[in-house]
């Protein structure tokens, strides 16, 4: 009977546990929800900026149905080089290597791609790969491009390797810096992918992460090697700017969807025997440190290209641009001079 009595309180006692800790989950989730709530209400006060040439003064260009804020140096006569961004980048992010490589003689163009910049962002909520690189053969027709180079960074790698796999013949030259392609990954979901059908929750998130102000200097000296001397108030402002625009947290909660955890199956760049088929020359420049696609995915992506040459950068993590803007732009300026292409206008 003792033994019975004592079963029962052992019993009672651990479903008092198990309540107190439920109550403590409880109270967790309520606080987190107050969180993101918060953070929200502040992404709808200070997204009020309207996205297009309606917003951000700047030039623009209609293409694919949008207006495409873009950026641009150098003369109109030069080679044209096309820059395409990863996440939470933008055009003035590649002033660093685009004023450079302007000096140099060369076009330089760099477009907002959405959702990312000022641009205008698709009602179809479709950041895919295809979808993303019919936008940059788009700005390309719109920008009176013929033959380009197209060079892409991190995850802007999947859309400029879709765009070269798509139309090889518009292409002079590919150029990839530390590209995040993803080759041969199983298909993946988004992380709590549940919670992304839940109405207003994906923007909450959202601000509360990706389009949070507060985190951008953590995300970007997070990614370079030498923090202190990169990732500086003025260019964490720079990458700050553009979280202005209306909209944002959705855009980019609909590109964490259908871009980041996207249907990668339908996309060539996702195949690594389609990389076999480009023929053209290819110059690819990888951080050593890189912390995020480690340099074994450039020695990978190198082998697949049949030709392509790899220049690795001591000392520097996720973005060369930024962290060596000088040694980048002056392998990318090598590699484009050494190219016989017609010209692009």
């Amino acid at each position: 009977m003792k033994h019975c009595g004592g079963g029962a309180r052992m019993r009672s006692i651990a479903i008092r546990i198990v309540k107190i800790l439920a109550g403590i989950a409880g109270a967790l989730i309520g606080v987190a929800l107050l969180v993101f709530a918060g953070f929200y209400a502040a992404s709808i006060w200070r997204e009020s900026l309207p996205p297009g040439r309606n917003g951000e003064p700047g030039q623009y260009l209609q293409a694919d149905g949008l207006d495409l804020h873009y950026k641009q140096w150098g003369p109109q006569s030069g080679q044209a080089i096309l820059l395409i961004p990863g996440a939470m980048a933008w055009s003035e992010t590649w002033a660093p290597i685009a004023e450079r490589l302007g000096a140099n003689g060369f076009r330089v163009i760099a477009p907002d791609l959405p959702p990312f910049g000022y641009s205008e962002r698709p009602a179809s909520g479709d950041y895919s790969r295809q979808a993303q690189a019919r936008r940059i053969l788009a700005f390309a027709d719109a920008a009176g491009l013929q033959q380009f180079v197209l060079l892409g960074h991190s995850f802007g790698g999947g859309a400029t390797m879709e765009t070269a796999l798509i139309a090889p013949d518009r292409i002079a030259g590919l150029v990839l810096l530390d590209v995040a392609l993803g080759l041969g990954r199983p298909p993946s979901k988004p992380p709590l992918a549940p919670l992304f059908a839940a109405p207003g929750l994906p923007e909450a998130i959202m601000a509360a992460t990706f389009t949070n102000p507060l985190m951008i200097g953590k995300g970007l000296r997070d990614f370079v090697a030498d923090d202190d001397a990169v990732a500086t108030p003025e260019r964490i402002e720079v990458y700050r700017r553009p979280l202005v625009v209306k909209g944002t947290s959705h855009a980019i909660a609909d590109w964490f969807v259908t871009g980041l955890f996207g249907n990668e199956e339908a996309s060539r760049a996702f195949k690594p025997e389609s990389y076999r088929s480009f023929q053209k020359p290819a110059l690819l420049v990888w951080g050593k440190e890189d912390s995020v696609t480690p340099l074994a995915q450039g020695e990978e992506i190198a082998r697949l290209l049949p030709n392509a040459q790899l220049s690795v950068l001591d000392g520097v993590n996720h973005i060369p641009q930024i962290e060596a803007p000088e040694k980048t732009a002056s392998l990318i300026a090598a590699f484009v001079s050494s190219l016989q292409a017609p010209g692009s206008n």
